[in-house]
């Protein structure tokens, strides 16, 4: 018969076995990435203790980064969930969190986001164009600034940023927007323009909502849509795949979200290449209305 206490040793060292095994056993989910589709002038991006000049179709690590325009300056980038960011002028964006699932290795639609993410990005200062894909359920897309949250639910959407103003136009679909801690969430349609400032001390902060301005000045329409369509052709320069990492062994299988047989994979940007190659997509400082 066996001893209560050498059964109670022995169960207590079976549980501390698996415990350390599910601490010391790797994430599913892959790195998710950035792909630098354009650059113009000086823009940096920082990541970690590491600053790197950015430079075109280089690709960095996602979640944690931190992108830097300076004047006379821009840049656009895709995610590897399908979504296309365009920095205008003066420009500092910190990646928070960026999340993705595991998808699969081989897609049909390039339009579709590959897998279920979760993007939190703070626009310090700047202007900021964006573009989804078509957002997979369950996906969330948060951009936050000092005085306000926007949860995007797709797809077309400016930010601009300054030190007493936040300004979101939604372009194209909707969003959940909320003026700070103080202020009750809102859903905001498309083709509607929220302009928050900073309220009294203690008291929330303003809000207005007006239709988006007709007209080409900063702010109004034609300059806004230059912006979306400079994260647009950003998006449709470059799809993403998974591929065995290098210390895989070569296998991949990878179906709802489960993975089998090698020991890594990767994200991996592809560029699109046209029959017909069109006249380069993204936008330059130089060609885009000035601020």
């Amino acid at each position: 018969m066996i001893n209560p206490r050498t059964l109670l040793r022995f169960a207590s060292a079976v549980i501390c076995v698996a415990a350390v095994a599910q601490a010391q056993a790797p994430t599913r989910n892959p790195t998710s990435k950035i792909y630098i589709a354009d650059t113009e002038g000086s823009s940096q991006i920082a990541l970690g203790n590491s600053v790197s000049v950015l430079s075109k179709k280089s690709v960095f690590k996602g979640s944690g980064a931190a992108i830097e325009t300076k004047a006379n300056s821009n840049s656009s980038i895709v995610l590897s969930n399908g979504i296309g960011i365009y920095f205008d002028v003066s420009t500092r964006v910190e990646i928070r969190g960026f999340n993705q699932a595991p998808f699969r290795p081989n897609r049909t639609d390039l339009d579709e986001e590959p897998s279920i993410s979760r993007t939190d990005m703070f626009i310090d200062y700047g202007v900021v164009g964006a573009s989804t894909s078509k957002m997979a359920a369950g996906s969330t897309l948060l951009f936050e600034t000092p005085l306000a949250t926007a949860n995007i639910h797709g797809r077309q959407a400016v930010f601009q940023v300054g030190d007493d103003i936040t300004t979101i136009s939604l372009l194209l679909g909707d969003a959940t927007i909320q003026a700070g801690p103080m202020d009750r969430p809102r859903d905001v349609d498309g083709g509607k323009q929220v302009i928050i400032r900073p309220g009294k001390p203690g008291q929330a902060n303003i809000v207005e909502v007006q239709d988006i301005p007709e007209g080409s000045l900063e702010g109004q329409r034609i300059w806004l849509n230059e912006r979306v369509i400079a994260a647009d052709g950003a998006r449709k320069l470059v799809y993403f795949e998974m591929q065995s990492s290098p210390d895989s062994d070569g296998r991949i299988t990878l179906f709802d979200g489960e993975q089998a047989g090698g020991t890594g994979l990767d994200i991996v940007p592809v560029p699109v290449v046209p029959v017909n190659p069109p006249v380069e997509p993204t936008v330059s400082a130089a060609n885009l209305s000035s601020r």
